[in-house]
């Protein structure tokens, strides 16, 4: 009667253990999936030729001067402790003729509207210092292509640095004619580091 017994316990042993693997291979299963659709924002490093028809189809798209290389939500999901996270802009000149890098120029600035930014979180030197570029300046685009420029704002956010959002102005303007083509925003979340 008393191997009945015991062959009774190593089976209910055997099978917490089995459930606990389990619900350990479940959980790792659903951070993996979460991680992969949380994080459908990509950084762009270079504006190579893939980049550059992605925000072409964005200007047909949206019918805009001044467009954004990211999702419907125009939100960058950036961890805290990322380095040289890129967001790709592009804008044509308003009269279809030909663009040139020095012709074409991009301000980046913040946005002080927003309820819980990053400003009020930690600070706007700290908030200018997150962005790789010079603020409130007209710089010229990376690269041009018949009437179309293209630019990466680049972002390094720091170990360390508070989690709140900031939404940045992209401003664009022809200095050849001196007028404003336009402009449009996007908005960083930055987000917890992975363990």
């Amino acid at each position: 009667m008393n191997t009945s017994k015991k062959g009774a316990i190593e089976l209910s042993i055997g099978t917490i253990v089995i459930i606990v693997i389990a619900m350990t291979m479940l959980i790792l299963g659903l951070v993996l999936v979460r991680s992969i659709f949380t994080g459908a924002t990509d950084s762009v490093n270079i504006l190579n030729d893939k980049v550059k028809n992605e925000i072409t189809k964005l200007f047909t798209e949206e019918e805009n001067s001044v467009v954004i290389f990211l999702g419907a939500d125009k939100k960058a999901k950036i961890r805290v402790g990322t380095e040289d996270f890129g967001v790709a802009i592009g804008a044509k000149t308003s009269d279809g003729s030909t663009a040139t890098r020095s012709r074409m120029k991009y301000k980046i600035g913040l946005s002080e509207s927003e309820k819980d930014d990053c400003i009020k979180a930690i600070g706007e030197q700290k908030t200018l210092a997150l962005i790789k570029q010079e603020t409130e300046q007209w710089i010229d685009f990376d690269a041009y292509e018949g009437d179309s420029v293209y630019a990466i704002v680049s972002f390094n956010i720091p170990k360390g640095t508070t989690i709140c959002a900031q939404k940045i102005l992209i401003d664009v303007k022809d200095s050849e004619t001196d007028t404003q083509v336009g402009g449009t925003s996007f908005t960083i979340e930055l987000l917890r580091r992975f363990l």
